[in-house]
């Protein structure tokens, strides 16, 4: 995935001519950095004062990327003048989106957003709008002057995770280069990670949390939280003890289980809940009293759910997005970690069928269903002003319909490159909708083409759609009606004839004037013949 690893937003003296950024992409390898956006917002107004498309560049061959002061050495990959990066209290934020156009002077935003610092370089002033969107639930940043007299950076050295202000610390400054941490703070991936967690229905006991790490691994000193409901405290806590096996994973089963004070672990405990979030997540200690509000110290990995999608977030925002599960659903199901299909690297979770001790089940493009769709809307303003909010609604509501249909099980994660347009009226959507086998693929297919079957209408955010069989739209990318191109076709025809009459009529008029008045008459024998030709 692709971090920031590095701020320096505050030189010695005032010059401002060392001011720099690093990005780092934890493959250390060279890394497409298409569809990722770079904002540096004011904490005053939060709002966005720079912004930086990274489309067209990449990291270079070990994972760094640099944007910074042109005067500045080693020479960043994006220049800026000197002094352009404030000193806080700001923030950076980056963000990954083929759709949203970010733009200077923009409130901030959590769309599409991948990593964010939120700093200060003066102990008294706050930016609480920008912690309070990016970095929820957490503390700004302050780049303390008395680690060194010299030039000195806020650096990544405690984790990989994103969205973490603990993750940093004040050092030396570095760019281009492996950040100057002391050796017991180098930032590592995460040793274990959740991989699954069963959601089992009442019908059937199985429930169980599957963790993931480098065989080998112990688990000792680690403890599994289990966090429920709109205040997001603590429910119950359990001690982690055994090592990673030879497949490197672990699975716990939870019915019957006890929290380390004793207390009894039962399906409420984990089952998704409609008064707001509910969430697992493992933390390094081993003791988190009942009650405990979630926190990011200490966190090593967290899954947040919840079965009203509309009522997500509170307490638990900062632990991670928020994955919807069924409400009412009595079939075995997990949230599983799954690869999402794009550029963005980060893995997410997926409605799949229980595997405990396997390999995921997850949604795969080798049974992938096209899809495109022809929606009639009273307009496109809202379409095309909110082009992402109503993209990710759309795709909610295409989801509860597809499972409302065919019950197989299916999640946001299994629409793959959805996108839109809305023209004269008119709403066209194309992308793929994956599945995890041929059984399922089927159904999909079968649901596409009964929704497309017969006129229907439905909302999407409160905005009324309805669907025509004549209004389908074949092929790879949008394209319009047989009728609608045809009648385009003819504007631009008569467009073109119309421009060529009224060119050869301004021409012939120019000529005629010339003949009958020309401007030197001096050197013009006008006789009876030539002023009959000049009449003609």
């Amino acid at each position: 995935k692709l971090l920031i690893n590095e701020v320096n937003p505050d030189n010695p003296g005032g010059g401002e001519d060392a001011e720099y950024i690093e990005l780092f992409y934890t493959g250390r390898t060279r890394f497409d950095l298409q569809g990722y956006w770079l904002v540096l917002y004011n904490g005053k107004n939060s709002r966005a004062y720079q912004v930086l498309d990274l489309s067209g560049h990449h990291t270079d061959e070990l994972g760094y990327f640099l944007v910074g002061s042109s005067t500045m050495s080693p020479a960043p990959m994006i220049g800026l003048p000197p002094n352009t990066i404030q000193n806080g209290a700001d923030a950076v934020a980056l963000y990954y989106s083929n759709t949203t156009l970010y733009a200077v002077n923009m409130a901030v935003t959590a769309e599409g957003l991948v990593d964010a610092v939120v700093y200060t370089s003066r102990m008294p002033e706050k930016a609480d709008q920008l912690v309070k969107v990016l970095v929820p639930g957490q503390s700004i940043l302050y780049e303390n002057d008395s680690h060194s007299t010299e030039d000195e950076s806020l650096s990544r050295c405690h984790s990989l995770s994103t969205k973490l202000q603990s993750s940093f610390q004040v050092t030396m400054v570095t760019p281009l280069g492996e950040n100057s941490c002391s050796s017991s703070s180098a930032p590592v991936p995460p040793a274990i990670r959740i991989s699954e967690l069963c959601l089992a229905g009442s019908t059937t006991p199985h429930r169980f949390v599957e963790l993931e790490g480098k065989p080998g691994t112990s688990l000792g000193g680690l403890s599994l939280v289990f966090f429920l409901g709109k205040e997001g405290k603590a429910r119950a806590s359990i001690p982690l003890r055994g090592i990673i096996g030879a497949t490197g994973l672990f699975t716990f089963a939870l019915d019957g289980g006890h929290g380390h004070d004793g207390t009894n672990l039962t399906s409420k405990d984990i089952s998704a809940t409609n008064e707001g979030s509910s969430a697992i997540a493992v933390y390094r200690t081993s003791l988190i009293p009942g009650g405990t509000k979630a926190t990011s110290e200490n966190l090593v990995d967290a899954l947040v759910y919840t079965c009203e999608p509309s009522k997500a977030g509170g307490h638990l925002d900062f632990l991670g997005p928020s994955y919807a599960v069924p409400c009412k659903d009595d079939r075995p199901m997990s949230l599983s970690r799954c690869a999402c299909g794009n550029a963005s690297a980060e893995l997410q979770f997926a409605i799949s069928d229980p595997t405990p001790g396997l390999q995921n089940s997850c949604p795969q493009d080798a049974f992938a269903v096209d899809l495109h769709l022809c929606l009639l809307t009273p307009n496109c303003s809202t379409w095309i002003l909110h082009h992402r909010r109503m993209l990710k609604s759309l795709g909610r509501v295409l989801v509860s319909s597809l499972e409302e249909k065919c019950s197989c099980g299916v999640s946001e994660l299994y629409l793959q490159g959805l996108n839109l347009t809305c023209v004269d009226s008119l709403v066209k959507v194309w992308g793929q909708v994956w599945a995890r086998q041929l059984e399922q693929q089927q159904s999909i297919e079968t649901w596409c083409q009964g929704f497309l079957a017969r006129p229907h209408t439905f909302s999407v955010d409160d905005r009324v759609l309805k669907t025509s069989p004549e209004c389908i739209a074949p092929g790879n990318a949008p394209s319009v009606s047989h009728s609608t191109a045809s009648f385009q076709g003819w504007e631009i025809a008569l467009f073109v004839m119309g421009s060529l009459l009224l060119m050869f009529f301004v021409v012939s008029l120019a000529f005629y004037f010339i003949k009958r008045h020309p401007q030197n008459y001096t050197n013009i024998e006008m006789n009876d013949r030539g002023e009959i030709a000049a009449d003609f």
